[in-house]
């Protein structure tokens, strides 16, 4: 193993020759024996993603030496930045050089790698930037901004990036150039080049959802259905961030080594190249540091900052008319006091809630008013209030946006009323109501949606009132694809629902969530109830009261006509007829909080025959199911999480699931002898 101190004087410029003979060849011999270290570990996958890591960084280091071949003027530009990288390889080499190490490559090794050759990556990439090309030796005066405070330390360098798109050297260099090859030649055109363009508005390296992008270049109009139905927008949009994926525009973000995939993130480098011909193109306007801000005049689009409220009043009409997207990036405490709503009749997109995952990020608003002010946005396609405080109830002048295709009021806390008029949005799609905690019942207008494709926080109580929106209303949709459904109702779902879920001919997903304020009510007083029962005394028998007898053998017998009526005129009510049937469609079954022991009879394999993922989160279940066996599981992707009374072996599991790829067990006592890692995940090894 090479040995190498950096006890090298701050101020001193590390000579070229020393770098290109002694300092890389060093560095490329660590990485090399890092490589061969890490094909120790058991999870193959991480060995190849290691050692691809580590190839990249030495073919860049080989290209790097090679070119300084001849450069006795590019010492100086780049010493700074290789005392950086040498700190971090002193860092490395005391890893390398541990006890733990020599022995054997451990896991937690491996995490600690990781971050040392992102590291490494970040100044690599800085230090092919700053390499001239092959007709110019000698760097221009911009270079010596560029690398002015590099010294500072390590922290400092990754936050030179921001700034990066305004640089003259990353304009002219090897890397961007690369860039505007791969933008100018992506294979699905102008939507992907568009799409592509969004991804500059939010912070480098901050985990995007899929679902977040999807509605935005929806109400662009960037993504349009084909009229054949073949595919959905989704999988339109599958399409797109796979080749961004393929082309290193974009990297996924995945949980738990899961094999799909529904965030995303951006490469600082690459943020920097895409906030350029964002600017180019005119698609957004920027600030020096590379912040999106809310001038319009260009770009059309408008995002809103932290202390930067939306100013039109200074504004040419004609500007304001062409403003098409108002995007809240920051701004926890947006402020509309001075926006003239009736004067952005155009507008397509307005996303003022949260956008990211952190429920943490606080965003309210204090006057309602702004909301009554919506109704002239008569073009709007989305409107996001997700994770907004502050809104109790949206008016009815908001069922005025009759083109509306996407209304998200996911974790509005506060959201207590559903505008009555509701009804009057024929075109909606997607309707998110998650997380609406305070929200109790569903209009009735709710029914009138049967464009709906997505539902989400759909309410299902103890209500007897006929003004409200229950099940049976739906009933007639046939474009629904997910449902998620939220019920204070211990026996949900009973025979004639089941019925109403399966008539819909298009469901994939459905999630059922059992609990809220009046579920645990609910069965509390059931609990006194049967206490109380059981305080009582004994009834008299039959035989000490022949009328009551008499009484109750009427009874049957008249619910014997009932149910013989019921099978002669509506056999597709029974679960008998239901059972042959099941769910047709259904990939994805997500059930929370469940409040029995016993598996309800539909949880089987038979009835669930398409079924690919399985979550089961919280309650008391005891079993998964009834497994016939000539009828296995179809499942491919199982989560059981909180379950105190699962129980359940390994070997059990595998013969119920034999097709199962991944398996994520969290909080289950009962379920004994699961071969999980760590962090509780179970992958199929590779043939």
């Amino acid at each position: 193993m090479s040995t190498l101190k950096s006890n090298t004087n701050s101020d001193a410029i590390l000579p070229i020759e020393e770098v290109r003979e002694k300092r890389i060849p060093s560095l490329i011999k660590d990485l090399s024996e890092a490589k061969h270290l890490s094909e120790e570990l058991a999870d193959k996958k991480q060995v190849e993603h290691i050692a691809n890591q580590i190839e990249k960084l030495r073919k860049d280091l080989s290209f790097i030496k090679h070119v300084y071949t001849g450069l006795e003027t590019f010492g100086k530009s780049t010493s700074d930045l290789f005392k950086v990288l040498l700190q971090q390889q002193n860092s490395l080499h005391h890893l390398l050089e541990s006890p733990a190490t020599q022995t054997r490559f451990h896991e937690s090794l491996a995490k600690q790698l990781q971050p040392k050759l992102r590291l490494f990556g970040e100044i690599i990439i800085k230090l092919k930037l700053l390499l001239p090309s092959p007709h110019k030796l000698l760097l221009n005066k911009s270079s010596s901004s560029l690398l002015s405070s590099i010294h500072l330390g390590a922290d400092q360098l990754l936050n030179q990036l921001s700034d990066l798109h305004s640089s003259d050297v990353f304009g002219q260099s090897p890397a961007f150039k690369d860039f505007q090859d791969v933008y100018n030649n992506l294979n699905l055109g102008v939507t992907a080049k568009l799409c592509l363009l969004c991804f500059a508005v939010f912070p480098a390296n901050e985990v995007l959802k899929k679902r977040r992008l999807v509605h935005w270049w929806v109400g662009e109009g960037l993504l349009y259905p084909p009229v054949d139905g073949e595919k959905t927008v989704e999988e339109i949009a599958d399409g797109i961030l796979e080749e961004l994926t393929k082309k290193r525009c974009i990297e996924p973000v995945k949980k738990k080594q899961r094999s799909d995939v529904h965030s995303f993130k951006m490469h600082p480098l690459t943020r920097s190249a895409v906030i350029r011909i964002a600017k180019d193109v005119r698609f957004l306007d920027f600030d020096d540091k590379g912040n999106p801000t809310t001038e319009f005049s260009m770009s059309y689009r408008a995002c809103l900052m932290s202390g930067c409220p939306l100013e039109l009043v200074n504004k040419p009409e004609e500007e304001v008319r062409k403003l098409q997207t108002i995007f809240n990036v920051n701004e926890s405490y947006p402020n509309f006091s001075k926006v003239e709503w009736s004067k952005l009749k155009n507008v397509k997109v307005l996303y003022l809630g949260r956008w990211h995952s952190r429920s943490k990020h606080h965003i309210e608003v204090v006057d309602n008013d702004f909301l009554e002010g919506l109704m002239f946005m008569t073009h709007l396609r989305v409107l996001s209030l997700r994770g907004i405080s502050g809104i109790m109830e949206l008016p009815d002048s908001l069922c005025k946006l009759v083109c509306l295709r996407i209304l998200d009021l996911g974790a509005c806390h506060n959201l207590e009323v559903l505008p009555h008029k509701i009804g009057l949005l024929k075109k909606l799609t997607h309707l998110d109501m998650s997380e609406c905690y305070l929200l109790d019942r569903m209009p009735k207008g709710i029914s009138l949606l049967s464009e709906l494709e997505v539902l989400k926080g759909f309410i299902i109580g103890d209500h007897k009132n006929n003004n409200l929106c229950t099940l049976h209303d739906l009933s007639k949709w046939q474009k629904l694809r997910k449902l998620t459904i939220n019920t204070s109702r211990e026996d949900f779902p009973n025979q004639a629902e089941l019925n109403v879920l399966h008539g819909f001919g298009s469901l994939q997903k459905i999630t059922i969530a059992w609990g809220g304020v009046t579920f645990l009510a609910n069965r509390q007083d059931k609990r006194i109830e049967q206490n109380n029962v059981g305080a009582q005394p004994k009834a008299a028998s039959r035989m000490d009261n022949p009328a009551s007898e008499k009484a109750t053998t009427g009874i049957k017998n008249h619910m014997h006509k009932i149910l013989a009526k019921s099978l002669t005129l509506k056999p597709e009510a029974t679960l008998t007829a239901w059972s042959h049937q099941g769910f047709e469609q259904l990939e994805k079954l997500d059930l929370q909080c469940y409040p029995r022991m016993t598996a309800p009879s539909w949880l089987a394999p038979g009835m669930l025959k398409r079924l690919k993922k399985l979550y089961i989160r919280g309650g008391q279940l005891q079993s998964i199911g009834q497994v016939q066996e000539d009828d296995k599981w179809t499942v491919e992707i199982l989560r059981l999480k909180f379950l105190s009374e699962l129980k359940i072996d390994w070997n059990e599991l595998q013969v119920s699931f034999p097709k199962l790829t991944y398996l994520e067990k969290f909080r289950c006592p009962k379920a004994t002898f699961f071969p999980c890692n760590e962090t509780g995940v179970w992958l199929k090894p590779e043939s």
